[in-house]
């Protein structure tokens, strides 16, 4: 699972986990959560997409200062490594899988339910912003902090491990229901599972933002019309 050209996760410069990537990760997390609270709880403050935005350019940001100082830490993170046609085919593989399981999970190939609207592309490219701080945090910072403990070194415990805190981590946010979170359940931790995997395979977080923007997009809407007709 662990690919050289994808960038080398235990080698001993990198052993050492980077504190600040935890704290700002952790920061992150707060700021994000206020957000989705503030949302759930005043929603006369119209601030639903808030929450996205702030945390892109949070991310955005740290990411920008902190590579004026340290370039090296690009490719630690996933952002400059080069992108392989192997990556590209993998990634292309991913989203069909990825569709095919949620046309069946949601029921719509058998209940003649809508498959791809054109309104869904400028949707797709606008959670891109969305997208992007959740991958970095699972994988630029959550894998690759792990991966430098000795327990998850090289093993698919770390992918497993990367892919229920994907998971669970949804589980925190106000407002969900038990038909939703059980959906969830069933197709977030094979993702993050195979999102882990695929960075430890090429090393690059960039596909994952695409393939992230582009199956949420289809999960939410295939899921509201499924719950909409059964």
């Amino acid at each position: 699972m662990n690919d050289r050209t994808g960038g080398d996760l235990d080698t001993g410069a990198e052993r050492q986990i980077d504190w600040k990537d935890v704290r700002f990760t952790f920061f992150l997390a707060g700021v994000f959560m206020l957000l989705k609270w503030a949302n759930f709880t005043r929603p006369e403050w119209h601030i639903n997409a808030t929450d996205a935005l702030v945390s892109f350019l949070l991310t955005l940001g740290y990411i920008v200062a902190r590579a004026r100082h340290q370039p090296e830490k690009l490719d630690e993170w996933g952002i400059s490594t080069p992108l392989t046609f192997p990556a590209v085919a993998v990634a292309l593989l991913l989203i069909g899988i990825g569709v095919g399981v949620l046309i069946v999970s949601t029921g719509i190939a058998f209940a003649g339910g809508p498959r791809f609207e054109p309104s869904y592309l400028p949707r797709m490219v606008d959670y891109i912003v969305g997208a992007f701080p959740q991958q970095f945090v699972m994988c630029s910072v959550g894998l690759v902090s792990l991966a430098k403990l000795r327990p998850f070194r090289n093993t698919w415990v770390l992918a497993l491990a990367v892919g229920l805190a994907f998971c669970l981590a949804h589980f925190v946010l106000p407002g969900k229901l038990m038909s939703t979170m059980l959906l969830e359940l069933a197709t977030l931790f094979p993702a993050g599972f195979l999102a882990a995997s695929y960075f430890l395979k090429f090393r690059n977080i960039l596909p994952l933002t695409a393939m992230h923007a582009i199956l949420y997009i289809l999960l939410s809407n295939w899921t509201s019309w499924a719950m909409a007709h059964h």
